[in-house]
């Protein structure tokens, strides 16, 4: 496998785990999984071999996911 395979598997996998996580959000309004949303949709944005539609609409999309204020300072 090649580098650039790699890379591309990244963005397939951060974009399968964000699908995956709003799906669980959706069915529980659980506050940190609102949380890894927003991440996930962060790191799509900035990702540089993400496609320009997906890094803008993740961009787009991350204001929608505001982070709770009882998640903003976790001690773990």
């Amino acid at each position: 496998m090649q580098d650039t395979d790699v890379e591309e598997s990244r963005v397939e996998t951060l974009v399968a785990a964000l699908l995956y996580l709003m799906t669980h959000h959706a069915r529980t309004g659980c506050p940190r999984l609102a949380l890894c949303v927003s991440r996930h949709l962060q790191c799509l944005a900035v990702h540089p071999n993400a496609d320009p539609v997906v890094r803008d609409t993740c961009a787009s999309l991350h204001g929608a996911w505001p982070v709770p204020a009882d998640t903003r300072q976790t001690t773990h």
